[in-house]
């Protein structure tokens, strides 16, 4: 019985130590800010009539986390096959390896390891990439890499040895 009673007195003594609105200690990780990026995809219309009218790209807005691996998250999320079947990705068979970002440019280290195809496709992995990191307040030019080392094409059609911005005209 007396150390039922010692429990309750410690037990009130503790509550009744604990300031005023303040809640007990615990492990929380911090809240991580949320970021809306665009997503560019390949409109499906422009692939299949090549009607200059029809716009290249559509933009879906999706929102990460903001975290070191925000840009490697885009691209992930990029490879993924949209739920919208008027649209679709040029870059789920790319392997991205890394993506550096010193200043507003970002490096993005693609795999030479199934990076192949024409002048069409060339065009819209570079346009998805280029439009999607750009779309980021903190990137404002893409530089590509080919397993670490910059390259004058990806696929051999269109110059890569300088940096894109989303103004390019692709």
């Amino acid at each position: 019985m007396k150390k039922w009673i010692c429990f309750v007195l410690i037990t009130l003594l503790a509550i009744g130590c604990t300031p005023k609105g303040s809640k007990s200690p615990t492990t929380k990780e911090p809240a991580q800010k949320e970021i809306e990026a665009s997503l560019y995809y390949a409109n499906e219309e422009y692939i299949s009539t090549g009607d200059e009218s029809k716009e290249k790209f559509t933009k879906v807005n999706k929102n990460f986390q903001k975290n070191e691996d925000l840009f490697m998250s885009i691209l992930k999320e990029l490879q993924k096959t949209p739920d919208d079947k008027n649209i679709q990705t040029l870059v789920s068979d790319l392997n991205f390896l890394d993506v550096k970002v010193e200043d507003t440019l970002a490096y993005v280290n693609i795999s030479s390891q199934n990076l192949n195809g024409g002048s069409l496709q060339e065009l819209f992995i570079i346009g998805q990439i280029v439009y999607s990191l750009t779309s980021v307040e903190d990137i404002e030019k893409v530089q590509f890499l080919v397993d670490g080392q910059k390259t004058d094409t990806l696929l051999g059609h269109y110059d890569t040895s300088n940096p894109f911005t989303k103004d390019s005209e692709l």
